[in-house]
């Protein structure tokens, strides 16, 4: 697969909230050959996203 093919994979999985699957395609995408330097950047800042979104915890919600 292209590093275009790669990222528009991980995109679909975000959308299904396959996270994990996102992460793997964005990477894969990212180490891609034929990758440039958008699709670099944009696949970074998109397994960046996804773990900070993961990682995320409200403790108002959490310390009642």
């Amino acid at each position: 697969m292209t590093a275009q093919e790669l990222f528009d994979l991980g995109q679909e999985h975000r959308r299904n909230k396959r996270f994990g699957e996102a992460i793997n395609a964005f990477r894969a995408a990212a180490d891609s050959p034929d990758a440039t330097p958008e699709i670099i950047s944009r696949s970074q800042a998109s397994v960046e996203l996804i773990q900070e979104i993961n990682g995320f915890v409200n403790t108002d919600l959490m310390n009642p």
